[in-house]
């Protein structure tokens, strides 16, 4: 095994890559059993509440066992970082996807602009979560949050719509400039500063 390859499956390790992996896998599946209900509204509920909690997983991977040992070796970590949380958003993204796809009930579906928007949203709000809490309690925030706008539902005014970003359907102007703040500003701060330790 080359060193590069040693250093991937390392850091795969050491971010507990492999349990987030079948959490990812657990999601897809609650994501499958909401097409059971015969109701469109809470397969929808099913499929969001699904996202929440494959994106819950990522906090665990965004901080090491030893911080202060990986920042110290050479190793450009914007970069690192940028790739985990980009690989990791988008291997949940496609899995929850490709369940809305073969389920063959677009009714019941989480559209899959929304369902794009609430993944990578919710990934950098645990981003930025773990950039100003630490990766131990980034899986906090983006679970209260969405389970909140999941159990109020949409709302008509603007501030609401910011607020309630995730359950806005058909999507407003507000929401998906909330999302898309959320992901930018979650990225980067992850990014630049990593998980707080």
């Amino acid at each position: 095994m080359s060193p590069a390859l040693r250093g991937v499956v390392l850091h795969l390790r050491s971010r507990s890559i492999p349990a987030t992996g079948l959490v990812f896998l657990a999601a897809a599946a609650f994501t499958a059993a909401g097409y059971r209900a015969q109701d469109p509204g809470t397969a929808h509920a099913v499929g969001l509440i699904a996202a929440v909690l494959g994106v819950a997983a990522l906090a665990r991977t965004l901080a090491g066992p030893d911080e202060e040992l990986e920042r110290g070796t050479p190793v450009r970590w914007r970069l690192v970082r940028t790739l985990h949380l980009t690989l990791l958003a988008g291997v949940l993204l496609g899995l929850l996807a490709a369940v809305h796809a073969v389920a063959d009930r677009p009714g019941h579906a989480v559209p899959p602009g929304s369902l794009a928007l609430t993944v990578t949203a919710l990934a950098g709000l645990t981003a930025l979560s773990a950039a100003l809490f630490g990766a131990q309690a980034a899986w906090v925030p983006p679970i209260g949050w969405a389970l909140l706008m999941v159990a109020v539902g949409p709302r008509p005014s603007t501030f609401e719509q910011a607020l309630t970003w995730m359950v806005q359907e058909p999507r407003t102007t507000t929401s998906t400039a909330t999302a898309l703040t959320l992901a930018v500003l979650g990225a980067v701060a992850y990014a630049l500063r990593g998980s707080r330790h």
